[in-house]
């Protein structure tokens, strides 16, 4: 591998792990561009980095872009590997998740269960790839309501994790997306075991420090809101803040996630002055990080703005929509 393009993928991580997405996008199509040069545009090398191509792409709400490329790496590895091949599946999988991005629930669902069916035949019904696809096929169906079904998968998932090695964070993650199924259903009872685990398992795996423990203080959070217990609530989404800040900085995706998170809570107990400070706050990072196509930024727009109707500021309102209606 040439040098140029180690230096490309070092600045590619660095920018990426700080949440610096729209800036990594270019070096990423130069970092790709070089190795087609390199290993030639048929190649299976080539295809891996136009998977990472599409996730970036994905990331930063460009599914056009994101579906290209996903689309030219699963020719390519038809070619090279054939499309009984693992390597084939995941591209698939990956295809679908940006379907189940734009909302094309028939497409998406078509490659989930593409991809989990190569699994089934070339790595097996007990291996985390195919867990992997159908978490990723319960998330669809928790998209589109079908929670019993989704609830379903990601027990299979689970036992299929749970088999295999000892409950790290990849078991949480699996105990979360359950947990999030049975929350759409009104089953707080059962919600809250399976969350209290999750996070147990992070903070023995990763640390209390870790995005993935916040990730769990988040989903606890998100449980007590669904209940009205909107103090407890606070608390978890601002531990969860917190960590995000230290771990990524202010000017990460998750961080806006997080503050957006806590402007619902302030909004439902009516505290309206600091419910638009954590929106807007949002809404800046998201501006400035994922840019104005991205549908994070747009929802939070949307969110700003019913605040700001609710709330009488009508001048603040005509403001955002006009913004919006410049895009």
């Amino acid at each position: 591998m040439s040098k140029e393009l180690d230096e490309l993928k070092a600045q590619i991580s660095e920018l990426s792990k700080h949440g610096r997405l729209k800036e990594a996008g270019p070096l990423l199509e130069q970092a790709a561009e070089l190795t087609r040069q390199e290993y030639g545009d048929e190649s299976a090398t080539y295809a891996a980095i136009l998977n990472e191509v599409g996730g970036l792409y994905r990331a930063t709400g460009e599914h056009t872009e994101s579906e290209q490329a996903f689309l030219k790496a699963k020719d390519i590895l038809a070619k090279t590997s054939g499309k009984e091949h693992p390597d084939y599946a995941t591209t698939v999988n990956n295809l679908a998740g940006t379907y189940r991005l734009i909302g094309d629930y028939s497409k998406a669902e078509f490659f989930f269960l593409d991809a989990i069916e190569i699994y089934a035949k070339t790595v097996g019904r007990e291996h985390f790839l195919y867990a992997s696809g159908l978490n990723n096929l319960g998330l669809l169906y928790q998209d589109m309501r079908r929670y019993e079904e989704a609830a379903q998968l990601h027990r299979e998932a689970l036992e299929i994790i749970r088999s295999q090695a000892e409950k790290g964070s990849s078991y949480a993650t699996s105990l979360n997306n359950l947990a999030s199924s049975l929350r759409a259903m009104g089953r707080y009872a059962d919600v809250e075991p399976l969350l209290e685990e999750a996070l147990e398992i992070y903070e023995s795996t990763v640390g209390k420090k870790h995005p993935l423990y916040a990730l769990g203080l988040n989903n606890l959070a998100s449980l007590d809101y669904s209940m009205g217990n909107y103090k407890n609530a606070e608390l978890l989404y601002l531990e969860a803040l917190d960590i995000i800040a230290e771990f990524f900085g202010e000017e990460h995706p998750d961080y806006a996630s997080a503050t957006a998170n806590l402007g619902l809570i302030y909004e439902r107990i009516a505290d309206y002055a600091r419910a638009e400070e954590y929106y807007s706050r949002a809404l800046e990072i998201r501006r400035r990080v994922l840019g104005e196509d991205h549908p994070a930024y747009i929802h939070s727009l949307s969110t700003l703005v019913q605040l700001y109707e609710r709330t009488g500021k009508f001048d603040k309102s005509e403001e955002l929509r006009a913004r919006s209606n410049r895009q």
